[in-house]
């Protein structure tokens, strides 16, 4: 499948688990047929997210702003534009520190949505 995703095109909205991060569905499974989901992702400064567990890799490249993201068996690693992390299905993680709005892509493998 080709699929020429305008993103300034698509629409914020609430994230399913988390109301106060905002998200753009690039890529779905319902949507698009695909064993993938992608989603940017905003944060504004100040949002805190609880711990939490996937039952799919997640993966997050950093685009813009400066958090913190808590990895259980880990640690913390500070995250800023470029910052890159994959995190394990079945790992409890949670972003946190949000000092600067964020703006992330996130990855799920296999699909989230």
């Amino acid at each position: 499948m080709i699929k020429d995703i305008k993103v300034n095109e698509l629409s914020w909205e609430p994230h399913p688990f988390f109301q106060k991060l905002l998200i753009k569905k690039l890529l779905s499974h319902q949507k698009d047929n695909v064993d993938l989901s992608i989603m940017l992702v905003n944060a504004k400064k100040g949002v805190e997210v609880p711990a939490h567990v996937h039952d799919q890799d997640d993966i997050v490249y950093q685009l813009e702003g400066k958090n913190k993201m808590w990895v259980d068996g880990a640690g913390d690693f500070e995250m800023l534009p470029g910052s890159f992390i994959r995190i394990p299905a079945g790992v409890k993680h949670q972003p946190h520190d949000t000092e600067e709005d964020v703006l992330a892509i996130d990855i799920f493998l296999p699909h989230l949505f």
